[in-house]
């Protein structure tokens, strides 16, 4: 992570006040709100928009594939008799249903799977890797160019589904890397800009925008896919990939690298991110983390194993959710495209309650930190657990499911105060990294369960007993890493888990002459020396 040093510090004093003389034309802008608060305001800008990108396939697909081209529909007065697995369709959306559903594409929903899960292959790579591509690119630079790439692939998904699925799949995995490579930037950005005090609250703003993304893209695509221009669903990814070049204006005008490297950044608030930016030596930056105690480190394997089973329900339903609502419930795509919004807004609510109500319990020390997180991330796993379960006992009341999924997703958000912040706890110096690897294994279900969902539905589409095989996964994937991180899961810090510069670098040969000769020469036991004794202070005796 890169932050500011003392050596950019000195040596930016000068250059930024001739950026200064240079700039006087447009000192007036300075006042009007702080230079970090724009940037902060454009990352979760630009995170909407790479979510937008991201989910705008998850519904627009029910609009684009052809269903009568793996069943016919049944007559209206015949419909659903001879099977008791799939759901009455009611009068007043038959009509609807019928009109929207005639897509073009004949996509199984096996292939419709892979197709979403392709995403993730690119997304797994990008998050291991990006942050290094970060340090040689220029944090502000691969952000926005991230994200403008991005907006041009989103133009172009109208005219690539066109083709075979191949390129359909070869897109998908373009864009998940590219979507990889904005978290590591983000944060580099924050840890740059963000004053200590500000840098929870501003860090929070810009996750926030993931989700809001989600909430705003999907039924604003619904809504498209029904009365958009372009024949309709096209005109989703139309608008969100010109929104993104309207966006990138913005940036590459108002974000910079750093502080120092900003024209139009008032005085006082340069020297406010100054003064409260902490110092990171050298070393301590550049410390490697200790992967052999990480990898055989319970707390991080029950942590890792928690994220993973979490992520598996949420993104197979963030996937398949709204061909679940459509073929099962026969909503409208509209309707479809709001209740998938309403389900990631309570998601998106209970993730910042859950996050500010753990610390302030921890604040008032009423628990341990461990019993804290454990606390939140059991009840974030095995709630929606029962949730899950619930749903193929309600079959085809569609209310009720809504009110199920909706009361799972904001339970789920539990896991803000649980495993969230877990490794900061117990890793504070090398929290990035760790959770950065972790996050990659925990973005696996991305390229899994779009694929298994595919393959239970394969020739069984709005088929109830085959969608109930799906959410008892989930619930078996809920009830696993519950058991997991409540058996083996630490919010303590580990051993290994803070910086040392004696245990961070191997000593030189005259360093270890003097630890060893020096308490013979003054006939010294060694057990007399303190355990974190160092050169300075051997030779300084």
């Amino acid at each position: 992570m890169a932050l500011l040093t003392l050596g950019e510090v000195q040596s930016s004093e000068k250059h930024s006040g001739e950026m200064k003389k240079q700039n006087c034309g447009a000192c007036f802008t300075r006042d009007i709100m702080p230079a970090r608060y724009i940037m902060t305001f454009l990352i979760f800008s630009g995170m909407c928009l790479i979510f937008g990108h991201r989910v705008c396939l998850h519904v627009a697909m029910v609009a684009m594939v052809n269903s009568t081209a793996e069943m016919e529909l049944p007559e209206p007065e015949n419909v659903f008799q001879d099977n008791d697995n799939r759901c009455p369709a009611p009068e007043s959306n038959l009509n609807v249903t019928l009109n929207y559903k005639q897509g073009t594409y004949p996509w199984t929903p096996y292939t419709q799977g892979v197709i979403l899960a392709s995403y993730f292959y690119g997304y797994v790579i990008a998050q291991i890797i990006g942050g290094r591509i970060s340090d040689y690119v220029g944090a502000a630079r691969l952000f926005g160019g991230a994200t403008f790439l991005s907006s041009v692939l989103s133009c172009f998904t109208p005219l690539i589904s066109t083709f075979t699925p191949t390129w359909m799949i070869v897109l998908r995995v373009i864009l998940g890397f590219i979507h990889g490579m904005n978290y590591p930037s983000a944060y580099t950005l924050i840890a740059r800009w963000a004053p200590l005090q500000e840098r929870s609250t501003l860090l929070s703003v810009c996750v926030i925008g993931t989700h809001f993304g989600v909430v705003m893209s999907m039924p604003l695509t619904g809504y498209l896919c029904e009365h958009g221009f372009a024949g309709g669903w096209p005109s989703a990814f139309y608008l969100m990939g010109s929104a993104g070049f309207v966006w990138f204006a913005l940036w590459i005008l108002l974000v910079f690298e750093s502080p120092s490297q900003h024209p139009r950044i008032s005085t006082s608030e340069l020297n406010y991110i100054r003064k409260n930016m902490p110092f990171i030596s050298d070393e301590k930056r550049k410390a490697s983390v200790p992967w052999l105690q990480v990898a055989t480190s319970p707390p991080i394997w029950a942590a890792t194993v928690a994220k993973f089973c979490g992520a598996w329900s949420f993104i197979c339903f963030q996937s398949k959710l709204p061909a679940y609502l459509d073929e099962v419930l026969h909503l409208p795509i509209q309707k479809n495209g709001f209740v998938n919004a309403l389900l990631f807004g309570a998601l998106c609510i209970s993730i910042i309650i859950s996050g500010k109500f753990s610390d302030f319990i921890r604040e008032k020390k009423y628990f341990t930190i461990t019993t804290i997180r454990k606390s939140f991330e059991t009840i974030a796993l095995l709630c929606p657990a029962i949730c899950m379960a619930a749903i193929p006992l309600v079959k085809c009341d569609a209310n009720a499911v809504i009110i199920l999924l909706t009361s799972a997703m904001a339970l789920f958000g539990l896991c803000g105060g649980g495993d969230v912040s877990v490794i900061v706890d117990m890793a504070p110096d090398f929290a990035g990294k760790i959770f950065g690897v972790s996050n990659a294994v925990a973005s696996i279900p991305g390229i899994l369960s779009p694929v298994v969902a595919g393959y239970f539905l394969e020739g069984n589409k709005g088929d109830s007993e085959q969608w109930a095989y799906i959410f008892y996964i989930s619930v078996g994937m809920y009830l696993f890493g519950a058991v997991v991180f409540l058996l083996f899961g630490s919010a303590e810090v580990q051993p290994w888990g803070l910086f040392s510069k004696d245990k961070s670098r191997t000593l030189s040969t005259k360093e270890a002459n003097l630890i060893f000769t020096i308490p013979v020469i003054m006939n010294v036991e060694c057990n007399d020396w303190k355990k974190n004794s160092t050169v300075v202070d051997i030779t300084r005796l």
